[in-house]
């Protein structure tokens, strides 16, 4: 019956982790690649550990929550095309619209700081803290009773310091008790990209597909007459300029009202994410068939997560660790983790038809990827996992104990992921 009732859980989770937990389906249309807002539901489920098992530690890696675009370069390039169609009286009804639309997100972005957390990240992550503390509240009031902390961690950025912020706020909402260690910084949270020079050539062969080109057409005719869109010397580049504003837009939703949406049609905005989750695929994500360097500079996050846990099976006061990062760190994690959608490297270029990843899954704003640890009385640990607050096995090589298929021994997962 246990199986059973754990296989269905197991199914229900998978659904789950390929949709926004907005629960949306109008978030997956709109194709928002990796700047999916993350959502606000009122709970998420965990998995019940085997009888006689406790929990004692949790500890979690999660991107920041939504943000301004961290420069204005997207946004410059794009008002320069629109002058250059301007002067020559190039610009369609929706195109003399744009500067102003463009002008009033960055009035709104400066409000916040460019790369700053909006209205809707602090949520996010407030929201993250506030369900975290309700699913375990029995263990973390029971942990500040014993004088017991939780640790914060984030990288050097600032959009991350706001969203541990947030956490914590989202977390005494529930749990008033519950006492944070001092914030530190770990550089380790900060992580270049690992593109080859294989995965830089299929980058740009994803970008040259007719489809994308044809995509790139459709939006930039909604805003530039036809013959000025013949003379944009990237007008592939330019359509993702424009895609960029309208995937941040939807994390901006309670700062600016503004959306490029009338630019931007579902099915150009989806070959345009294809091609943005192509470029993040290879530079963070599974990567080249045969290739880790996309993934392999998550080891030290892992590393961190064995080595915290050890410290508290130790004799260790920290009860849990939070790990404020960003879509960087999340999802070579994930691939190196092998979660459900970061499994499968590309032996072709990356298309959606021909692969299962999304950066709207892996990469999403405030997107977080959680161990919790139970204990028996003899001592044994089983570690069980949840992405995005959904539970997901670890990878096939790694065998789950026969009590649960959520859970995992210690040692075996040691063994299959070291």
């Amino acid at each position: 019956m246990r199986t059973r009732r754990a296989a269905t859980l197991l199914t229900t989770a998978l659904v789950a982790l390929a949709l926004p937990l907005s629960s949306a389906q109008a978030d997956v249309d709109r194709w928002y690649a990796n700047q999916t807002p993350y959502g606000d539901p009122a709970s998420t489920p965990i998995v019940a550990p085997p009888a006689g098992y406790d929990l004692f530690f949790v500890e979690n890696v999660g991107r920041h929550g939504a943000r301004s675009l961290t420069s204005s370069a997207a946004e410059k390039r794009a008002l320069s095309v629109w002058k250059g169609a301007s002067r020559r009286g190039a610009l369609t009804t929706r195109g003399k619209r744009l500067d102003d639309q463009i002008r009033a997100f960055q009035r709104a972005e400066n409000k916040l700081g460019y790369g700053n957390l909006s209205t809707v990240g602090k949520q996010e992550w407030r929201g993250i803290g506030r369900r975290t503390a309700t699913s375990y509240s029995s263990f973390f009031t029971a942990a500040a009773a014993k004088g017991e902390k939780i640790a914060l961690t984030t990288s050097p950025v600032y959009r991350t310091k706001q969203s541990a912020s947030s956490f914590r706020l989202g977390l005494r909402s529930v749990v008033p008790t519950a006492v944070t260690s001092p914030r530190t910084v770990d550089r380790d949270l900060l992580i270049g990209e690992g593109s080859t020079k294989a995965g830089r050539s299929a980058i740009a062969k994803a970008q040259r597909r007719s489809s994308v080109k044809a995509a790139a057409r459709t939006v930039l005719r909604r805003a530039y007459k036809a013959s000025y869109v013949k003379r944009i010397k990237d007008p592939v580049g330019a359509a993702l300029d424009l895609h960029l504003l309208y995937s941040t837009a939807p994390g901006l939703a309670q700062d600016t009202r503004v959306t490029f949406a009338d630019v931007m049609p579902a099915s150009a905005a989806r070959r345009l994410a294809e091609a943005t989750d192509a470029r993040t695929f290879y530079r963070f994500g599974p990567g080249v068939a045969g290739q880790t360097s996309s993934y392999r500079r998550a080891q030290p996050v892992l590393d961190d997560f064995f080595a915290a846990l050890d410290r508290r099976i130790a004799g260790g006061s920290t009860a849990a660790v939070f790990r404020l990062a960003h879509g960087e760190v999340t999802m070579p994690f994930a691939a190196l983790l092998k979660l459900p959608g970061s499994q499968q490297q590309a032996g072709r270029t990356f298309s959606y038809a021909s692969n299962p990843w999304r950066g709207s899954v892996a990469g999403r704003l405030g997107g977080n990827i959680e161990w919790a640890a139970y204990r028996n009385a003899s001592g044994e640990v089983l570690v069980t996992m949840r992405h995005n607050e959904q539970p997901v096995q670890f990878k096939t090589s790694c065998t789950p104990s026969s009590a649960n298929p959520y859970f995992y021994r210690l040692d075996q997962l040691k063994k299959c992921l070291g």
